[in-house]
C-alpha cells in the first residue's frame, strides 16, 4: 500500500511516518518538493506516481500564540481545493480536522462530531469549518478531529510536557482556566491511523473525534505529573472547554490506552 502525507515536515506526519513506515510504503511530501498552493505543481509530481491512500496533515495557523490573519484561510482553503482536483486518484484520503471547527470562542464539552451549533470566529477555526464542509461532498474523504495528540518530542510549551518539566525542575504547574481539555497519545493515534489504513471504506466512520471516553480537567492531568502542591490554578471555574463526544471512536472497537496508562507510558519514555 503505498501513502502520500502531505506537510511532511510537521509533527503528524512524522508520527505517522516513525511508526508506520516498516508497514507502508510512505512519502512526505514537503514545501521543499513543491508548493501545495500550486494546482499545476501538484499535476505535474502527482502525472507520474500512483499512491492508494492519502494523509493531508499540511496546514497554516492553529498556534494561539501567534496572531493570524485572513490568509490562513485562504491557504487552508486552497491546498484541500487543490487535493480535491485529484480526489479521484486516491482510494481514501484522510483529512486532519481540529477541535476549533466547534467555535473555541464557545464552552466545547463533549461535543459530538455534528454538533456545531456556531461557524468559529477565528481564522483557524473557520478554514477548518469550511473543509470540513467540503469533504461532506466525497465519499472517500474522511477526517480525524484532533484535539491534542501529546508526544515526547514535542514543544516544550505543551502542557504535559510543561508538566513533566516542572516536577524534574520542582517548579509550579500554573492553570489558568481549569477546563476540562481532551488529550490523546501518540501511540494510540497511531493504532486509529492503522485501523483506518487497513479497513474497508464500507466500514470507516465519515468523521471522528480523537477523544478518549473519560474527561479529565488540567488539574486533574497536572495531578497524574506533579505534586499538589505545585499546581497553582488562577480560574477554578470550568468554562470554555475544549473535548469530544467519543462515542464514534469507541465503537470502532480498538484497544487505546487511554489517557492515565499513556502518561505513564511517556512519562517511561520521557528524557527531559
Amino acid at each position: 500500500m503505498k501513502i502520500l502525507i502531505t506537510g511532511g515536515n510537521g509533527n503528524i506526519a512524522k508520527m505517522i511516518t516513525r511508526s508506520l513506515s516498516s508497514e507502508f510504503d510512505i512519502t512526505c511530501i514537503t514545501r521543499n518538493d513543491f508548493d501545495m498552493l500550486d494546482c499545476s505543481a501538484f499535476q505535474h509530481y502527482l502525472s507520474d506516481k500512483t499512491f492508494d491512500i492519502l494523509i493531508h496533515t499540511a496546514i497554516i495557523g492553529g498556534r494561539r500564540t501567534k496572531e493570524e490573519t485572513g490568509e490562513v484561510v485562504y491557504q487552508n482553503l486552497i491546498m484541500f481545493e487543490n487535493i480535491m482536483k485529484f480526489v479521484d486518484k486516491f482510494g481514501i484520503i484522510i483529512n486532519f480536522d481540529s477541535g476549533a471547527i466547534y467555535d473555541r470562542n464557545s464552552d466545547i464539552f463533549c461535543r459530538k462530531e455534528d454538533e456545531l451549533f456556531t461557524v468559529p470566529r477565528d481564522y483557524y477555526g473557520f478554514s477548518k469549518y469550511m473543509i470540513y464542509n467540503r469533504s461532506l461532498q466525497y465519499n472517500n474523504v474522511f477526517n480525524f478531529r484532533i484535539f491534542n495528540i501529546f508526544h515526547v518530542n514535542e514543544e516544550p510549551d505543551r502542557f504535559i510536557k510543561a508538566c513533566f518539566l516542572a516536577k524534574k525542575n520542582d517548579t509550579n504547574v500554573t492553570i489558568f482556566k481549569d477546563k476540562f481539555f481532551d488529550f490523546m497519545y501518540e501511540d494510540d493515534f497511531i493504532k486509529i491511523v492503522r485501523y483506518y489504513l487497513t479497513t474497508p471504506v464500507p466500514n470507516l466512520k465519515k468523521t471522528i473525534n480523537l477523544s478518549y471516553q473519560t474527561k479529565y480537567r488540567l488539574s486533574d492531568i497536572a495531578k497524574m505529573i506533579v505534586n499538589n502542591d505545585n499546581i497553582v490554578i488562577i480560574d477554578p471555574n470550568t468554562s470554555h472547554n475544549y473535548c469530544g463526544n467519543g462515542n464514534e471512536l469507541e465503537q470502532l472497537g480498538i484497544h487505546l490506552d487511554g489517557l492515565e496508562r499513556s502518561i505513564q507510558k511517556y512519562s517511561e519514555l520521557l528524557v527531559v
